[in-house]
C-alpha cells in the first residue's frame, strides 16, 4: 500500500536525487548534492514522500505561505519510477488531507499534468516568469494579485 508520510532527514539525498536529471543542470552529481543540501529554499519547507514496502517513489516540498495557503514545490519521482502515477498519487493523498487549504504551485513541466488534477493557471498577465507557470488549486480559490508568490 503507497503511503504519503513526511520524509526522514536520512532521506534527503535519495529524494534530492529523484530531480537530479530535471535540475541539476550540468553539474556533478558531487555538486547538485552540495547545493541542495545548502538550499535555503529546500531548509525553509518541509518533504514528503509517498512510498511503498519502504522503497521511495516520489517527493515533493510544501512551503506554509499563510493561513490555510501551501506551495508545492519540486513534485519528483525516480526517473526509472516515472508515467506510474506515483507523483498524482501522492498529490492527491496530500491534498486530501489538506482540504482545507488551497495551494499554489510552479509548473516546470507541461502545465495539463496539473490541470488533470484540477490546477489551474494564473492569467498570463499575472504570471511571474516565462520559464514557469503558476497555478492554484481549487479553482474556486481567488487569490489576490498581492497574494501571487513569486517563488518559494
Amino acid at each position: 500500500m503507497k503511503k504519503l508520510r513526511k520524509a526522514l532527514s536520512t532521506e534527503l539525498t535519495q529524494i534530492y536525487l529523484m530531480g537530479y536529471d530535471a535540475w541539476g543542470k550540468s553539474d556533478s552529481i558531487t555538486v547538485y548534492l552540495q547545493e541542495c543540501r545548502l538550499s535555503t529554499k529546500y531548509q525553509r519547507g518541509t518533504w514528503w514522500v509517498l512510498e511503498e514496502k519502504g522503497q521511495l517513489l516520489s517527493s515533493l516540498i510544501i512551503y506554509d505561505l499563510s493561513d490555510h495557503v501551501l506551495g508545492i514545490g519540486s513534485v519528483s519521482t525516480y526517473p526509472a519510477r516515472r508515467h506510474k502515477g506515483y507523483a498524482t498519487t501522492m498529490l492527491i493523498k496530500f491534498m486530501t488531507r489538506y482540504s482545507d487549504c488551497s495551494f499554489f504551485l510552479f509548473s516546470d513541466i507541461d502545465p495539463s499534468f496539473y490541470s488533470r488534477l484540477g490546477f489551474q493557471a494564473v492569467s498570463k498577465e499575472n504570471q511571474p516568469y516565462s520559464d514557469t507557470t503558476l497555478m492554484y488549486y481549487p479553482k474556486d480559490f481567488r487569490p489576490e494579485r498581492d497574494q501571487l508568490p513569486t517563488y518559494f
